[in-house]
């Protein structure tokens, strides 16, 4: 049983993680349509159409695959833990639905139109459906990122024997950790797809530098990116703060803080022993931790053997996707501020090194996403919800064969859907002439 839980737990973990990246693209993607085609509405300058037009296809492309794999994890939640839904049929569910209804209704009725009205002529309905579209995507991401919240500070019910019964709906939409979760997942999406924008325009200027619409993408794309990732910190230094309050020992997994210190300092890196209860090539910033969590550098730090070694989460695993996400952030500040120093001089098509890093920087925003994922998930364990159902009461009991083939058969689709994906928005992105344009002079104005 412990090895088909563990399976089961890898199975949906490495789902959900190829999963998250295409909402996290659809929340940047969708503001990106909306913006350029209100330029376009405003200046008649069609490589705001030909901009809109290239990167609707792209976002059709996600869009498909989000379906299909949020689909399937919903599936997976009923099949792995069936536990779950369970005991939490009068709190989580009702959202669930709400998510499922808006996500089919509002965003694939308003995709549909903004497919077909494809004609170079001023369309208020194709901005409508748009802006509609865009804030489809928000509100799914509003009832997605409240249930996990609320999985990490649950509120708003009385536990009665196996299940939870709600006394305000409210609390448990409006639950303590999910204002800031909300901010930092939308930021993250924004931040993500403003690289993503940016790396795959520099691919086109590297096949030709006098693409207008790709010029147009890299220019928004350095600008959005560097204001979205100092805004990133921000949040994330706030949300960091709020996970201490409301869960210490997570912020221990992260930090890999063993032992309860006053004046604990920053692991840069670290080995974490689990065996041993202690970290192993430790290089460390003193003080660092409690300065930036306690406002003061003797502040105290709980540490994870406060904890029983069975209520104790993956340190490993969550000590280094946290230092992943801090690491792709700093490179994503990075090439956005070296970007926005080139602008002041020349422009960032002209220097065919700056177009090759933002190409390598197109998926750092996307690995953030997955690693803190892995983080937050990771340092929660052993809880489903915090603190009340552990995860192996929800597992459903399945042969250790089941669960190895049903691992396998979504380990060979997704790969292929993936890298299917990733031929057909290569395609889009060589032959963005097939849609119609206008036959005007390209500027940017």
């Amino acid at each position: 049983m412990d090895l088909a839980a563990n399976l089961t737990r890898l199975q949906f973990g490495l789902t959900a993680g190829f999963h998250i990246i295409f909402p996290t693209l659809l929340i940047g993607l969708s503001v990106y349509l909306s913006f350029v085609y209100l330029r376009w509405m405003r200046t008649e300058n069609s490589v705001y159409l030909d901009s809109y037009n290239l990167w609707l296809r792209v976002l059709l492309v996600i869009y498909i695959v989000a379906a299909i794999t949020g689909v399937a994890l919903s599936a997976q939640l009923d099949n792995l833990f069936g536990g779950f839904y369970r005991r939490l049929e009068d709190t989580l569910v009702p959202f669930r639905s709400y998510e499922l209804i808006f996500a089919s209704l509002l965003e694939g009725g308003c995709i549909g139109v903004m497919l077909l009205c494809t004609r170079d002529s001023r369309s208020y309905g194709r901005l409508i459906a748009t802006l509609l579209f865009t804030f489809g995507i928000f509100l799914t991401a509003f009832f997605v990122v409240s249930r996990n919240s609320w999985m990490n500070t649950p509120a708003g019910f009385t536990w009665n024997g196996d299940h939870a019964e709600v006394f305000s709906y409210m609390q448990v939409l409006f639950n303590p950790s999910f204002p800031l979760r909300y901010l930092h997942m939308i930021t993250a999406g924004l931040m993500a797809s403003s690289f993503f924008i940016m790396g795959l325009s520099a691919y086109q200027l590297l096949r030709n530098k006098t693409d207008k619409v790709a010029k147009l993408g890299l220019q928004i794309g350095i600008t959005a990116g560097l204001v979205f990732s100092i805004t990133q910190f921000v949040i994330g230094d706030l949300h960091g703060l709020d996970v201490f309050k409301h869960q210490p020992m997570k912020i221990a997994a992260l930090e890999g803080q063993w032992e309860t210190e006053k004046g604990a300092g920053f692991k840069i890196f670290a080995v974490p022993d689990k065996e041993n209860e202690t970290n192993r090539y430790e290089l460390e910033i003193p003080y660092a931790l409690s300065l930036v969590l306690q406002h003061d550098i003797n502040g105290e730090i709980r540490g994870l053997k406060e904890l029983a070694p069975s209520e104790r989460p993956n340190v490993t695993i969550a000590f280094f996707s946290f230092r992943i996400m801090i690491l792709m952030a700093i490179i994503m500040l990075v090439t956005a501020i070296i970007g926005m120093l080139i602008r002041r001089h020349d422009t960032p098509e002209n220097k065919k090194w700056y177009l090759r890093l933002s190409l390598f920087t197109a998926p750092a925003g996307l690995i953030a996403v997955i690693a803190g994922w892995a983080a937050a998930e990771t340092a929660r364990q052993p809880w489903t919800i915090y603190g009340i159902v552990k995860t192996m009461q929800t597992v459903t009991t399945k042969t250790n064969e089941q669960v190895i083939t049903s691992l396998l058969i979504f380990s060979v689709s997704y790969t292929a859907l993936g890298i299917i994906s990733l031929i057909i928005i290569r395609q889009i992105l060589l032959r963005r002439c097939q849609l119609p344009v206008l036959k005007q002079t390209y500027a940017l104005t």
